[in-house]
């Protein structure tokens, strides 16, 4: 716990600058299911329909089913979020982001950015390093609002990438299964 309260008060105090918290509070939307949802399927379904009808119900599984995994992790870790942490301590942080009421462990923004990110991925090979590009600034951004640690962010993270891998190739091997009966 230790290097990551360490490695959370480095990034957190490096990115609080007033540019820097208004350009996160920002980019951390890009996490939240309902806004991602939005930005992700509307514009598939008018530019590539196809893809849409293929895969926008099994990215939209892949990434709630990574969503109540890493929900049920925060009920069993019950690890508080940085603001109690270290209010605790007598630590002051910088937190932008206001206190939330469930617990840190793990980021279910991260894990939602980077379901989303990984399956489009799949997907979009092209546009990985963007939609991944993205994901990361969503991640990054939990932290330099200071509502999680970074092993919150890292495990969302994973988790996140887990389900899509695992949601697309499941979908693949059907829409495979479909096209040859």
């Amino acid at each position: 716990m230790d290097f990551d309260a360490d490695l959370f008060l480095l990034l957190n105090h490096a990115l609080s600058g007033p540019i820097a918290t208004r350009f996160f509070l920002l980019v951390t939307w890009f996490g939240d299911g309902v806004v991602l949802a939005i930005v992700t399927l509307v514009p598939l379904y008018f530019i590539r329909r196809v893809q849409f009808r293929r895969h926008a119900l099994a990215m939209v599984l892949a990434v709630a089913m990574g969503g109540l995994v890493v929900n049920l992790m925060k009920i069993a870790v019950n690890r508080p979020r940085p603001p109690e942490h270290f209010a605790q301590l007598g630590v002051d942080i910088h937190a932008p982001g206001g206190e939330l009421s469930d617990r840190s462990f793990p980021s279910g923004h991260t894990q939602t950015a980077f379901g989303a990110a990984t399956y489009l991925s799949c997907v979009f090979p092209m546009g990985a390093p963007a939609f991944i590009g993205l994901a990361a600034l969503v991640g990054l951004s939990r932290i330099a609002i200071g509502v999680h640690f970074p092993a919150d962010v890292l495990v969302g993270a994973f988790f996140g990438a887990l389900f899509s891998i695992i949601g697309f190739y499941v979908n693949r091997k059907r829409l495979k299964k479909n096209a040859t009966n």
